[in-house]
């Protein structure tokens, strides 16, 4: 005990938050939640010594839990006699049954009898829909439930939540008490976990972070390519999209929405008007200190003519140029954005943001002129995620190989982090020669030979983590042309020379035959031999044993031309790829 009590206080409260805070699996969405619901296993912590109860009950009692289902609790009772509840802020309502047995709970747990008023943040988490319950009982306990919330936290400021329960008329669960509270909240945080209607109404003047997403039924495009002489055409699926409730742009930090239509994106959000010094619904918007932005559309291909015709007149509108004044929004502190599905012309939609100060740059199954794309406008950026469409017709200068191996030598001294990624059937052949020498995260989801890795620990003398897939080569031909072609930068003493000395962590996925994989993983063993600072390999579960009995040969090979013992300190991890 006397060693747990000599433990620094930040390192018990780093212990205390890690079992404290538990992310949820489920969809992508569902993963962005993050639920505080690990009271009971600070239970134990309570009991170590008095120093660790005494940190351990402020994230014990500030945060009111009411678990409905399978694993039903609730600490609401413990919290009133402690005599915690003025210090209570936060509120978890998990379910995973009827909405209910969530009043029912609601009532039991005493909650419901008093009146909360530090409780700032609401949890809630109902990810299943159950249908047992007629329309009319359902309705009812939705109800109940908004009403209790009402009443017994007349503060409330940031909603959390992410539910797959609808009343009769479709709308979302929490519905009437987001509109209720809208004038007041700082953080919204909505997802749908199906087709609900997720829209709310009011005016929002205080609103900080905004996300509003439903999981089901966003329709991928990602498929879609753009032909060489029309443009693409589709039909919008509004049924299926977000009702964006109006919101004071200046205020926002954080606006994460989806699925939207390409036209009228920013139409719910309005501005400051300078004569009268307040925020007006006629005013347009200016996100003056939105500094993250993610944008996910939901479409569907349309070869109608009609679609065409509309798209055609619609073009320049949805996609004015920078100098068209007054006509879009301004984002003088953005430096996160993410666009995902995005219909139309991606370089015109791009042109609308301020890409010379952008640090984190996402691109998601966005198809359209994607070739035309260079990632050396983004002069400032830090991070970038981009997914490599696949090309429509195959061309010198318009094919995934080619915009890949651009983007590995355009001008961008200050990107540390890239991950590229794309469905090519066949291997990609990496360029000769890279510009982005100063990058420390490279992930690499596109089919690639083993020797590649040994070119990218060569030229990226700063890497620190490489997450690679090894696949197979187009065809004998190709791969003894692509061999030939290739410039031999070492010949002699090629298995002795050091690839790296900051590379820590590799990843590797391997796409082969049967009869190639055991070779691929004893040549994995060997670049890991002429890496020093090699701490963690990942590769799938079944390669497992085979990569660390290759690791044992490299290790008890005496006539090994490199130092390999810094392989026993080598810790091997399944990652599911």
């Amino acid at each position: 005990m006397t060693n747990f009590n000599n433990l620094p206080p930040r390192i018990v409260t780093r212990i205390f938050e890690y079992l404290f805070w538990t992310g949820v699996c489920g969809s992508d969405q569902a993963e962005r939640l993050v639920l505080p619901i690990g009271q009971y296993e600070l239970l134990a912590c309570l009991k170590v010594s008095h120093a660790w109860r005494k940190r351990a009950a402020g994230l014990f009692y500030r945060t009111a839990l009411v678990s409905v289902g399978t694993n039903a609790s609730t600490n609401i009772r413990l919290i009133l006699e402690s005599g915690y509840a003025p210090k209570t802020t936060r509120l978890v309502l998990s379910i995973d049954t009827e909405p209910d047995k969530l009043a029912k709970h609601l009532l039991a747990s005493e909650f419901v009898g008093f009146e909360w008023p530090s409780i700032d943040t609401l949890y809630f988490y109902h990810p299943q829909s159950h249908v047992k319950q007629s329309s009319m009982d359902q309705d009812k306990a939705i109800d109940d439930v908004n009403q209790y919330l009402l009443a017994s936290m007349p503060n409330l400021e940031h909603i959390y939540a992410l539910s797959a329960t609808c009343d009769s008329f479709g709308l979302y669960a929490l519905d009437d008490l987001i509109n209720d509270r809208m004038p007041y909240l700082k953080t919204l945080t909505a997802v749908a976990q199906g087709a609900l209607k997720l829209g709310f109404h009011g005016q929002a003047q205080l609103l900080k972070q905004l996300t509003m997403h439903t999981v089901a039924h966003v329709l991928d495009c990602g498929e879609l390519s753009a032909s060489s002489d029309d443009e693409p055409n589709y039909s919008l699926q509004t049924h299926v999209t977000l009702s964006v409730p109006q919101v004071y742009a200046e205020s926002l930090v954080l606006l994460d929405i989806g699925p939207i239509v390409p036209t009228n994106i920013w139409a719910p959000f309005f501005g400051h008007n300078e004569q009268s010094n307040v925020p007006d619904l006629n005013t347009l918007p200016n996100f003056t200190c939105l500094r993250k932005l993610r944008l996910v559309f939901g479409v569907q291909a349309s070869r109608s003519e009609e679609g065409r015709k509309t798209h055609r007149v619609s073009k320049h509108k949805n996609n004015p140029k920078p100098e068209d004044s007054g006509t879009y929004p301004l984002f003088p502190q953005l430096e996160s954005l993410t666009v995902e599905r995005y219909p139309y012309n991606i370089l015109l939609f791009l042109e609308n943001f301020p890409r010379g100060q952008l640090l984190h740059l996402e691109l998601h199954k966005c198809s359209h002129h994607f070739f035309e794309l260079s990632l050396s406008v983004f002069s400032k950026l830090q991070s970038a995620c981009i997914d490599v469409p696949e090309a429509p017709h195959a061309s010198k200068d318009q094919n995934e190989e080619t915009w890949i191996s651009r983007a590995f030598n355009d001008h961008m001294p200050t990107l540390r982090s890239l991950s590229l990624r794309a469905s090519i059937a066949h291997h990609v052949d990496l360029p000769s020669t890279y510009q982005l020498v100063h990058l420390q995260h490279l992930d690499l989801s596109i089919g690639m030979r083993s020797v590649e890795i040994e070119k990218l620990l060569l030229e990226l003398k700063h890497l620190r983590s490489l997450r690679v897939t090894i696949t197979e080569v187009l065809s004998k031909t190709h791969e003894y042309l692509s061999r030939s072609m290739r410039p031999k930068k070492y010949t002699k003493n090629k298995y002795s020379r050091v690839l790296s000395t900051t590379l820590e962590q590799l990843i590797i996925r391997l796409d082969l035959a049967h009869g190639r994989q055991r070779r691929a993983l004893a040549k994995t063993a060997w670049v890991a031999a002429r890496v020093p600072s090699i701490l963690t390999i990942h590769t799938q579960q079944a390669y497992l044993n085979d990569l660390a009995s290759c690791i044992n040969n490299v290790r008890a090979n005496k006539q090994a031309p490199v130092d390999a013992r810094h392989l026993s300190n080598v810790r091997l991890h399944a990652v599911s790829l």
